[in-house]
């Protein structure tokens, strides 16, 4: 746990919103859309009747329903046929630079928040903007240190093995980005 002069980094639990909008797996994929519209949410988790996480539909998921409609001539289906997995659930106790790893490395507008596989909140990449903001101001008046913050959070790959998944999960422009030499 990253601490400075007293004060904690930003976790899930500081960042958060309670879910306000949720969908079963079997629900009406038409329905689905109609409470993301009426609610002006780009995403909304997917659980099951003990609200463990199942998947997250977004608003992307929700434009293959007309990709289908042309190719098939379907019209609808549930919201299981057209939500997407989530392969990592940010914890409460995640702090603001993991929770920044994960939206990096997936296209999610919103992310659910877990407590022992329950779903507890989300967080949006607005929150995110938020946080940054927060630690920037607390920065400046001296109550944390941010860089030092960092580099207690970020894992680093220890060994080779890790290095290559790491690496191999970025694109190849984000690899060049972060290692690539400019041409000159």
């Amino acid at each position: 746990m990253a601490e400075t002069s007293g004060e904690r980094v930003p976790r899930a639990r500081d960042l958060m919103d309670e879910i306000r909008l949720t969908f079963a797996p079997d629900m009406d994929l038409l329905m689905a859309i109609e409470e993301l519209a009426r609610n002006g949410a780009s995403a909304a988790p997917v659980v099951d009747s003990k609200r463990c996480l199942r998947g997250i539909l977004t608003e992307k998921d929700c434009l293959r329903l007309l990709y289908d409609s042309a190719l098939h001539r379907s019209r609808g289906g549930r919201v299981a046929d057209f939500m997407s997995t989530v392969e990592e659930a940010l914890d409460v106790d995640m702090d603001i630079f993991s929770i920044s790893e994960v939206f990096l490395h997936n296209n999610f507008p919103m992310l659910p928040v877990v407590d022992k596989g329950k779903l507890v909140g989300c967080i949006t990449r607005h929150h995110m903007l938020r946080g940054i903001m927060a630690m920037s101001q607390a920065e400046d008046s001296g109550v944390i240190k941010i860089e030092a913050d960092a580099l207690d959070a970020v894992k680093r790959p220890r060994g080779i093995g890790e290095m290559q998944k790491v690496y191999g999960s970025y694109s190849k422009s984000q690899l060049v980005s972060r290692v690539g030499r400019k041409a000159k």
